[in-house]
């Protein structure tokens, strides 16, 4: 039988999400300077493989 889904609101998903990623950050766990680094290089990955 499949889980039921969680009925939280949108206000209370993104507050238990910033919670974690606060968690995380202060954890050592997760860095945003590298969080972002790692996403620009994504998408220019993505867009260049686009563009060929």
């Amino acid at each position: 039988m499949p889980k039921k889904k969680n009925q939280e609101t949108q206000a209370e998903q993104s507050e238990r999400f910033k919670k974690a990623v606060r968690e995380l950050i202060d954890a050592g766990e997760l860095s945003p300077t590298e969080a972002d680094k790692a996403l620009d290089a994504l998408v220019r990955k993505n867009a260049a493989a686009s563009n060929s």
